[in-house]
């Protein structure tokens, strides 16, 4: 039935006319309020991660969306309390799908968590809270759908005005402070990294929509867990199949039902000798705000691009202090000194390494040479260019550390 709903889904966005049709430009600007442009601040803590930051990045000159590089999925995930699940659907929003359910949360140096049980990290909360977090169960289904992308060359990232006064700013202080005054270049950092982020993310980023189906339960008895797993996937499984073949109604002779711009929820008893509440939530990232029904959502997510969402954006990233190395020479007095002292900085607010490359980080390596070259073909060779020289000689020095790493027989030196 549903392979039958999705070939008449596809035939609907063949025939489907665009609402309204902005520029590319406009829906890297507007997506998610410009997340795209937005910085991370990549340390070992979620929540510095997760946080929304300022515009860091202008839009690049001639910038165009291509189309998706991956395709449409239908995802469950399982909670074990209510933390977990709002850890999960917090790092979908801000880092999107790749980052959120894969592994590669350790090779950015932080956890979290992918659905992992929270519980643990609450403990500072009331005796009422942890009980309910100890009896909290919730399954969600979500279909993933990915519209259009774009991945961000290094030649092409410029900061955006207020990030660049921010560190022209910060030049001129440090130019009057001792040159051992590390606690006023750590405190300039910590407010740069606060406000816009450390690193930028290359991508690939997806833009489009992700329509969910959530349902939860708390309350009930140790014992009582795998029967109340049990009756909770099927409720939601039940309520999956009339959502997507736009039977809404099926399921409003329950308890009580409310809707709003972005959600619908139906309260549901687990069964008619059980006390506990089944909550059963429509919600999306994304798409037309009113509408529960996965058809409907999806006809006109595919034909308005004014409702598309980030919703993956990529592994990839690059710390701000090689992009001002790269294409912000003409702006600083020292663009050199400057890109040392937001790495000194960096590395001394959150003692991760910036200059090692091993294991997974190599392959990050060769991604960054081939960046790199680029580059190099966008660059104007008419006159020498003491910037690109001093670019071309900090490459070499990153590279031949990665070189001694991967083997010990010096060839790849």
């Amino acid at each position: 039935m549903l392979d039958s709903i999705n070939k008449q889904l596809e035939q609907q966005e063949l025939s489907a006319s665009r609402k309204e049709n902005i520029p590319d430009t406009e829906v890297l600007r507007r997506a998610s309020g410009g997340l795209a442009l937005q910085g991370i601040y990549r340390t070992s803590r979620p929540e510095d991660v997760l946080a929304k930051r300022e515009q860091l990045l202008k839009i690049p000159e001639g910038f165009q969306l291509a189309g998706p590089e991956q395709g449409s999925l239908l995802e469950r995930k399982e909670f074990s309390s209510s933390a977990a699940e709002s850890t999960f659907t917090k790092s979908m929003e801000q880092l999107g799908f790749s980052m959120s359910v894969s592994a590669k949360g350790t090779f950015w140096g932080i956890n979290l968590g992918g659905g992992v049980d929270h519980s643990s990290s609450s403990q500072s909360q009331d005796t009422h809270q942890s009980r309910s977090e100890q009896s909290y169960f919730c399954t969600t289904r979500y279909q993933y759908i990915p519209l259009a992308s774009c991945y961000f060359q290094r030649h092409q990232l410029r900061l955006s005005d207020a990030a660049l006064r921010e560190l022209q700013d910060m030049e001129q202080i440090l130019s009057f402070s001792q040159e051992d005054d590390n606690a006023t270049l750590v405190k300039m950092c910590e407010s740069f990294f606060s406000r816009f982020g450390s690193h930028i993310n290359q991508g690939p980023l997806h833009f489009g929509g992700i329509f969910w189906w959530k349902a939860s339960t708390e309350g009930f008895r140790a014992e009582q867990r795998e029967e109340i797993k049990r009756q909770t996937t099927e409720e939601l499984n039940s309520f999956v199949g009339a959502s997507w073949g736009g039977f809404w109604a099926s399921v409003e002779g329950s308890l009580d039902v409310s809707n709003s711009s972005s959600q619908a929820s139906v309260l549901r008893r687990a069964r008619e000798s059980s006390h506990t509440a089944i909550q059963l939530y429509v919600a999306n990232t994304g798409g037309p705000a009113d509408t529960a029904s996965l058809p409907q959502w999806k006809t006109g997510l595919v034909s308005d691009n004014t409702t598309w969402c980030v919703i993956d954006r990529g592994f990839q990233l690059i710390p701000v202090w090689d992009v001002i190395q790269c294409n912000h020479c003409g702006d600083f007095k020292s663009v050199d000194q400057m890109s040392r002292a937001l790495r000194a900085g960096y590395k001394a607010l959150t003692n991760q390494s910036i200059g090692s490359v091993f294991g997974e980080e190599l392959g990050s390596a060769v991604q960054e040479a081939r960046d790199f070259m680029e580059t190099v073909k966008a660059w104007e060779v008419t006159k020498v260019d003491e910037c690109k020289l001093l670019t071309l000689m900090r490459l070499k020095d990153d590279l031949i550390p990665a070189g001694d790493i991967c083997c010990q027989c010096g060839s790849c030196v």
